[in-house]
């Protein structure tokens, strides 16, 4: 799962722009009617254009996210029959994660992984595998976040024309995993979950740097509400932890840049109008009571 926000970083910091754009547009208006009232369209344009993007600095609260662990609280098929060969793969806005091969896990089994090589969000560039090599960027994130998580079972009975799956070399910047977590040949889909937090969230959430807030979300058991591998309705439920990291003093202009590359502008305002458009609600989450803290 990535979001429209999640894929174009500026959408944080659109509404503070427009302000900006608003406040500088009013005033080059002002000061060009007192110069002069034979100004036209064109004049108004270059003024607009003059906006001293490098001048918009903001500070900025930081975050970073770290898979704890998962449960299986109702393996896949029968639980008197053999047990489950979990893997699992973690999607953000510049990559994504895989772990390695987990087997043995029956009904009521916990998995507990290594949050220091369990990133989730912001995973350092190149190939990581969750668990074993996925690293946190030690700038962090900024609000808001988004990810999502899937879980497969590795079906390896009569597992004829394994690795039909390609995962690629991330691109610059980016990461990913070194294989599939469904390599397409008759894997089962075990549950999946999309998790949103908001600037609101996270703001009451982890009011202190250094605050750390632990949640457990239930898998859905159904792929966008048509796929159901899993023959006997598993139900599995993932951990993960936010920590609030220090503050950092953040530019505009970055952004924007970032922004143009991606929508293939020259132009800022294009870039910004795009940031908003692409702004939407959260995704509901089914969230394991009394695990939040």
């Amino acid at each position: 799962m990535t979001t429209s926000c999640g894929r174009f970083t500026m959408c944080g910091v659109s509404v503070l722009v427009w302000w900006c754009l608003v406040g500088s547009a009013v005033a080059h208006e002002s000061s060009a009617t007192s110069q002069s009232s034979s100004l036209n369209q064109s004049t108004s344009v270059q003024q607009h254009s003059e906006i001293a993007w490098d001048a918009v600095e903001w500070t900025e609260r930081r975050y970073k996210i770290e898979a704890l662990g998962f449960k299986a609280r109702d393996e896949t098929g029968n639980s008197w029959v053999g047990s489950d060969e979990v893997m699992i793969r973690t999607d953000d806005a510049k990559g994504w994660t895989v772990s390695s091969q987990i087997g043995g896990i029956d009904s009521g089994d916990t998995h507990h992984f290594d949050p220091v090589k369990s990133c989730v969000v912001p995973v350092r560039p190149g190939i990581v595998v969750l668990g074993k090599t996925s690293v946190c960027d030690d700038g962090g994130e900024a609000a808001p976040l988004s990810f999502g998580v899937e879980f497969w079972e590795k079906d390896w009975f009569g597992g004829f024309g394994r690795n039909f799956c390609s995962p690629g070399s991330p691109g610059a910047g980016m990461h990913a995993g070194p294989y599939c977590a469904n390599d397409n040949a008759g894997d089962d889909f075990i549950g999946r979950a999309s998790i949103d937090l908001s600037i609101q969230d996270l703001d009451a959430a982890l009011p202190n740097i250094g605050d750390e807030f632990i949640e457990t979300v239930v898998l859905e058991q159904c792929d966008s509400g048509s796929r159901c591998d899993a023959t006997y309705g598993s139900d599995y439920s993932f951990t993960y932890r936010i920590t609030r990291l220090r503050d950092v003093q953040a530019g505009l202009r970055p952004l924007l840049e970032n922004g143009m590359r991606m929508i293939g502008t020259y132009s800022e305002l294009e870039a910004i109008a795009a940031g908003l458009r692409s702004l939407h609600a959260p995704s509901p989450r089914q969230i394991e009571p009394g695990m939040g803290k």
